[in-house]
């Protein structure tokens, strides 16, 4: 496969806030706009990422009032960023070793972009034809993205055509 670099697969209008901000005015942000993350910008770099796991993790599961908690608090850090010019089959690695779905891009230091597993499934789905493996008589893949919820994933399992992970197998299977 020809190495497709990630400028020519992500989004380059990135949802930011600042870290200060509470976690209420974010996650507003991230519902007004439809996105599942909101990166955290300090002097215009790129410091931090909220995202709905982080809301329900650290937030809603421990009953803290979101106009109360700054979102610096919360966040997601250190950040793991990539250039523009790094190819999709590593991010896709990248996404994959860090289990995140999201990734930053950022250069001279400035957010330019951010790509998504749903991203990269869009531009190059056949990154999920690598890795394969056999395992007691059925398929499984390595490390990739369920082509149903977009999660990244250590271990894929074939359904119906799709490469899914083990929660949307258990879905897909009753």
């Amino acid at each position: 496969m020809p190495a497709i670099p990630v400028r020519e697969a992500m989004t380059a209008k990135v949802l930011t806030i600042g870290p200060d901000a509470n976690v209420a005015t974010a996650a507003k942000l991230m519902a007004k706009n439809s996105v599942g993350s909101i990166v955290v910008v300090k002097s215009k770099k790129p410091i931090g990422i909220l995202t709905e796991r982080d809301l329900l993790m650290k937030v809603v599961s421990a009953d803290l009032k979101p106009s109360k908690i700054p979102v610096k608090k919360v966040m997601s850090q250190p950040l793991v960023t990539i250039t523009p010019d790094t190819d999709i089959t590593d991010a896709a690695r990248i996404m994959a070793r860090n289990g995140i779905r999201r990734l930053p891009v950022v250069e001279r230091g400035k957010l330019v972009g951010i790509i998504t597993t749903m991203d990269i499934m869009k531009i190059s789905p056949d990154i999920l034809e690598s890795g394969f493996q056999v395992e007691s008589g059925r398929e499984e893949m390595e490390e990739s993205v369920c082509e149903s919820c977009g999660e990244v994933t250590t271990h894929l399992y074939e359904v119906n055509g799709m490469w899914v992970c083990e929660d949307c197998r258990d879905t897909m299977t009753r």
